[in-house]
């Protein structure tokens, strides 16, 4: 697995907002047939939203760091 792409992925989820989240939770979520990589994107989506939820401000801050590695 590419860990460098989920954590961009995460961080770009993260970076839009709880909305965006919770909109794309949704859109995967009624699937009757989920693949492997639709389970591990709905648990790294429910991680994310947990995150949002509970942690807005370590998570505002995380994303900035994540920001600035990837600028490098």
């Amino acid at each position: 697995m590419n860990i460098g792409r989920s954590v961009a992925r995460d961080a770009i989820a993260m970076s839009k907002g709880i909305e965006y989240v919770k909109e794309e939770i949704s859109f995967w979520e009624p699937l009757h047939r989920k693949t492997k990589s639709v389970k591990k994107r709905l648990e790294r989506l429910y991680a994310v939203q947990t995150q949002l939820v509970e942690k807005p401000k370590e998570s505002l801050d995380l994303i900035k760091q994540l920001k600035e590695i990837n600028k490098k």
